[in-house]
Formats: C-alpha cells, structure tokens, sequence
C-alpha cells in the first residue's frame, strides 16, 4: 500500500486592514468550516452596528453554524459608538460575568477565561457558545449553537478560531 502523502498546509496570510475594518468572511473560508465542521456551507456577510459580521449556513437544512463578527476602533466609530474595540470587548465581558453571577447555575450558563488565545480571550456557554478574542486592539467574536443539529461543538468551534487567528492582523 502506498504511503499518504502529507500535504502541509499553508500558514493563511496575515489580513490587512481596509478603512480601519476587517471582512470578518476573510477570516475563516466556507471550505475551511466544511473541512473542520463536516457540514457543507455557505457564507454570507452581515452588518451589524458597529462590526463586520459573517454568518455560514448549512446547505441542507438552511441552519446558521458558525456567527463571526469584528469590532474594531473604526467600525464603532463609523456606527457613533462612544468607545473603542478593547472597551467594547471589555463592556460585553463584563456584561456575561455579572449574568453569570445573576444565574448562578454553571450547567446553564458559564463564563471562562481562556489562555493564550490573542491577547485576551473568553468562553462563553449558554443558548450559544461563544469565544471572544481580543488581539491587537480588535475586538472578534465566535458564535455557536450549543445544543441541536446547528451546533458545531466547542472543539470544532475552537479549531475554526484558531485557523481565524493566524489571519488577524
């Protein structure tokens, strides 16, 4: 039997800023969410106030797997929002702990730190899985179905924010 050849795959390039934003679609491609996710997809970009955002659909029953969105100084200053991408990262953070705190049951709803993910980083379980990533004043956010045939698992989730790292700026 032959050996496999291992095809190494290529480092992503590094995105640049454009007007001070990032297309948050730039960061993880369709066929990377297939290849990680198992499930064939479609991405479409978003616009949400203050953030680049890009969803990705599931073709064969139209679900949402896979929300990412970018805040960075310039798309909150474009939307007239008063602060920066690190004091927005920092307004949701605290905005999950003290939720944490008023729900007190941890199988419902947890709020986590999570080491050497940019140069900030949390989990958050509760409808939703989400990691946020603060790296070099951008504020990104990674965003899951927790439970039902839409969610791709926290591992999975994980593999796809670290293929997006490797491309922020």
């Amino acid at each position: 039997e032959p050996t496999p050849t291992v095809v190494p795959t290529p480092t992503p390039e590094k995105l640049s800023l454009i007007a001070g934003e990032i297309n948050a679609c730039l960061l993880v491609s369709a066929t990377e969410v297939e290849t990680v996710s198992g499930i064939k997809v479609t991405s479409q970009t978003l616009f949400p106030t203050g953030a680049s955002g890009c969803r990705y659909i599931s073709v064969t029953d139209d679900q949402v797997i896979l929300v990412i969105f970018v805040y960075t100084d310039e798309s909150l200053k474009k939307a007239h929002e008063p602060h920066s991408a690190v004091e927005q990262y920092e307004l949701i953070k605290r905005g999950d702990l003290m939720l944490r705190d008023e729900i007190k049951d941890p199988d419902a709803f947890k709020v986590e730190g999570i080491d050497n993910l940019g140069d900030q980083a949390y989990l958050k379980e509760g409808s939703f899985l989400q990691i946020h990533v603060l790296k070099n004043k951008i504020y990104y956010g990674f965003s899951s179905a927790r439970f039902g045939s839409a969610s791709i698992g926290y591992d999975t989730l994980m593999k796809l924010v670290k293929i997006a790292l490797q491309r922020m700026p």
